[in-house]
């Protein structure tokens, strides 16, 4: 995957952190099989939160649980798959933190499913593609408020994102044998105060 995308998940997950205590907190990735989403999930499993796994298929959603689990002691994670906005909607009510990291350009979540979910307070569109995947997240939402809860679009989270780019592309100058994966790249974001 490359650094641009690690560095925007990354920066989502800090910036989630910066509005809601994440040990603990009940969380959702939607798109959560694919590369972004699986690495989101990991992230959230490391700081604790409990996370619902969505995908469109039961069995990838339960790969990605069982992958996470393998890596992340005592990880809390659901798997669950959903077809449909109505699915999608079950899926994540309770969700204190939602996270789309889908496909770009794909639909994940309507704006009234969203609006109407139960305690949502922190909502990450990851895709600057239109259709958004969650409707009603702008790609420039920087800590807006969207009905009720604090949202971030993708280009929303570039300035977070873009700090921590930076140091990740120093810190490889610094060695020539380096490699940097999600996790050490979310760590160098944590010491940046970001």
């Amino acid at each position: 995957m490359r650094r641009i995308l690690l560095t925007t998940l990354c920066a989502a997950v800090l910036l989630a952190g910066k509005h809601l205590q994440l040990a603990g907190a009940q969380a959702a990735v939607l798109g959560a099989t694919g590369p972004v989403g699986s690495r989101v999930v990991r992230l959230l499993a490391l700081e604790g939160a409990r996370v619902t796994v969505v995908s469109r298929s039961s069995e990838r959603a339960h790969n990605v649980c069982r992958a996470v689990g393998a890596k992340v002691a005592g990880a809390k994670l659901k798997p669950a798959e959903a077809i449909s906005f109505d699915q999608t909607a079950a899926a994540v009510d309770g969700a204190q933190l939602l996270i789309a990291a889908g496909a770009p350009g794909i639909e994940l979540l309507s704006k009234s499913a969203r609006a109407n979910l139960k305690g949502l307070e922190v909502a990450i569109d990851l895709s600057a593609v239109p259709p958004a995947g969650l409707e009603g997240i702008e790609p420039l939402d920087k800590a807006a408020r969207r009905d009720g809860a604090i949202a971030f679009g993708a280009i929303g989270v570039g300035g977070t994102k873009m700090k921590i780019h930076k140091a990740a592309i120093r810190q490889l100058f610094a060695a020539n044998d380096q490699v940097l994966d999600a996790e050490e790249i979310f760590r160098i974001g944590q010491h940046l105060g970001s």
